[in-house]
């Protein structure tokens, strides 16, 4: 791609919450006064809280990690005129106490890295058009995008700072049992901050994805996305995916139900990328659930060649190969991950209810599962208590991280408390 289309696309991309910001006062200024009171009376506040505690004791480092963190959120939907409407919230992440960790940014490299910088900025502003044209909805400025289960693009919400995308976003649902949606991303403002030289990436990002519900119990999602990014340090992650996710849920009686979750994904070199390769994603994970239980067991593949591995850099990757954060980036080798997980809601114990529990196991190798890596299990319990306000959440979580050949034996405690303004 020549300098200028490069400046042009970087701009554009910049100016996405700007100008969706612009238009809505645009048309707001073109509507009727009672039609303005609409977007005010209309809307609703959007306010949450958190406090994280936590714990990491890593072997080699010279201290643990005893990171106590404060995130709040602040913002602001406002109704619709002809289904147009705004949204904007912004974040402020503040360590409190003696700073005992490695936020990213200290590099104070005695500690174990939490990574939950000290941040202020907007998290959120974009334009939304809401079936303005029917059986449409359009986003254009700084947003959350959450797609399927997170496994490729999500907003890492278990972090303090949550990632975001200046981006541009089509969604159709006109077709039965259809919805059809394209995604075009200029800028990833990621988990670690402004402050921080990894805090954001700027890219050439489409994305087109399918989901289709006619064939009962499954549900099918075909997807492909294309990423460019502008830097050479990132040029490894300028890739092509393309594939296929199938979900199905089906209950059998009143007590039994079965459940599937499955995909495939062909990943291949693209854009500013000098590499030349392709390598597969799969994961198969069959469950059942008895009454208030939930089990299921899995086998999850991103293959390497020794060069170049299978990588999703814009998912919400806590959620997957462990909660200790061992494979954020997967290794050359490629990564299997065999595991297990259970869930449950306990009945009252002490007349209180809707207390939660669940635990997973990772069994960790290279793709061919002829080097062991390490294993992983995590246990975790929350509670959540209603108030007038809003639900306040409680919970507790502890993982612990056995190293093989891969890494370094860690283990991890978070208490967490959290407050969500009720709509």
């Amino acid at each position: 791609m020549s300098t200028g289309c490069t400046i042009r696309r970087r701009a554009f991309s910049a100016s996405l919450p700007i100008a969706s910001a612009l238009a809505f006062v645009f048309v707001s200024t073109l509507a009727p006064a009672e039609n303005l009171m609409t977007l005010i009376e209309g809307g609703k506040p959007t306010l949450d809280a958190r406090y994280r505690y936590e714990h990491v004791d890593q072997k080699g480092r010279q201290k643990d990690a005893d990171a106590h963190t404060v995130r709040f959120r602040a913002g602001y939907e406002t109704g619709r005129i002809n289904g147009i409407g705004g949204v904007f919230d912004v974040e402020w992440i503040e360590h409190l106490g003696a700073q005992k960790f490695n936020d990213t940014i200290t590099g104070d490299t005695r500690y174990p890295v939490v990574a939950d910088p000290d941040d202020f900025d907007l998290n959120q502003l974009y334009l939304i058009a809401d079936d303005t044209i029917p059986g449409t909805k359009f986003k254009i400025g700084r947003q959350r995008v959450i797609w399927d289960n997170a496994r490729f693009i999500g907003n890492v919400g278990f972090r303090q700072n949550e990632q975001t995308f200046d981006a541009a976003r089509l969604d159709a649902t006109a077709l039965p049992d259809t919805d059809l949606e394209y995604l075009y991303i200029g800028e990833v403002h990621r988990i670690f901050g402004r402050d921080s030289a990894v805090g954001r990436f700027k890219l050439n990002g489409h994305g087109v994805r399918a989901q289709y519900r006619g064939f009962k119990p499954l549900t099918i999602t075909p997807f492909a996305l294309f990423l460019d990014y502008d830097r050479t340090s990132q040029a490894a992650n300028s890739t092509a995916s393309y594939g296929l996710l199938v979900n199905a849920t089906k209950k059998l009686n009143d007590d039994f139900t079965v459940f599937f979750a499955g995909s495939g994904v062909r990943q291949d070199d693209h854009g500013n990328n000098t590499g030349d390769f392709d390598v597969w994603y799969y994961n198969a994970e069959p469950g059942l659930g008895y009454r208030a239980w939930r089990f299921s067991a899995g086998i999850e593949q991103l293959d390497g060649n020794g060069t170049q591995a299978f990588n999703t850099p814009l998912a919400t990757l806590h959620k997957f190969n462990g909660i200790t954060d061992q494979f954020l980036t997967t290794p050359v080798g490629g990564l299997r991950d065999v595991y297990g997980k259970a869930k449950t809601t306990l009945p009252a114990i002490a007349g209180i209810d809707g207390i939660k529990i669940f635990g997973a196991y990772h069994q960790f190798t290279d793709d061919d599962g002829s080097t062991d890596y390490g294993e992983e299990w995590n246990l975790g319990v929350a509670k959540a208590f209603a108030t007038k306000m809003g639900p306040v959440t409680l919970s507790l979580q502890y993982a612990d991280y056995e190293a093989d050949t891969f890494a370094t034996d860690i283990d991890k405690l978070w208490l967490t408390v959290s407050f969500k303004l009720k709509p």
